[in-house]
């Protein structure tokens, strides 16, 4: 199963293009890091994959579903946890995204406490998130995201405000997630965050450069998939 872009342009107002006609396919249930530059689109990307942005012309496909991605739900992680968590209190972070989900309230419970003592923070439940480290908040909002249990989780260089300690438990929840054959979009520049990945697809100016194997990617620009 993939994800097809077909002929995709899309701009921001009063700025040039950053992709222009532009075709791809993306495979689903699998982890796949999308890396390069800064300003080569790799955010821009994903937006548009989630419909967070709007193409100015050509076409999304989605498995089964022809042009619109009802059926895929997605969780979606930022960079900075601080532009996810907006309540005041952790337990009620977990519960939103299932509130609008229509879950019932008993099972909500259920999912709540479950989601609180996998994170450990079950005791702190009632907190402030603002009381957290960042990468208990990362974690909350990693949480938060799959609680209601989306088709695709897509990160946008969710290491990027963790002390190593935090990326590294961030990076093993995530791959158990991969084990478990979630469709995954990693944005990230980092080497040791690519080789955890699948497939790879590198961009580059707003076109694709690389798309294939993690193997076949550091092989074809010149790097040790083993390096430390």
């Amino acid at each position: 199963m993939n994800i097809e872009l077909f002929e995709l342009t899309f701009h921001y107002k009063n700025n040039q293009p950053i992709f222009e006609h532009l075709s791809l396919s993306i495979p689903l249930q699998r982890w796949v890091v999308i890396t390069g530059s800064s300003g080569s689109g790799k955010t821009t990307l994903v937006k548009l994959i989630a419909g967070l942005l709007k193409p100015d012309q050509g076409r999304i496909i989605f498995p089964g579903d022809v042009i619109n991605r009802s059926g895929f739900h997605f969780g979606y992680l930022f960079q900075n946890p601080d532009d996810q968590l907006i309540h005041f209190n952790i337990e009620r972070e977990l519960a939103f995204n299932l509130e609008n989900r229509g879950i019932e309230p008993r099972m909500m419970r259920v999912k709540v406490e479950n989601a609180l003592k996998e994170i450990e923070l079950f005791e702190r439940r009632a907190e402030s998130p603002n009381n957290l480290s960042g990468g208990e908040k990362q974690q909350l909002a990693l949480a938060g995201m799959m609680i209601s249990q989306p088709q695709i989780l897509i990160l946008d260089e969710p290491c990027s405000f963790l002390d190593i300690f935090a990326q590294i438990d961030l990076q093993s929840k995530v791959k158990k997630l991969g084990q478990e054959q979630l469709s995954i979009l990693w944005i990230s520049q980092e080497d040791h965050e690519i080789r955890l990945a699948d497939y790879v697809i590198c961009l580059n100016q707003g076109q694709v450069i690389f798309a294939g194997e993690v193997q076949d990617y550091f092989r074809r620009f010149g790097k040790r998939t083993d390096e430390a």
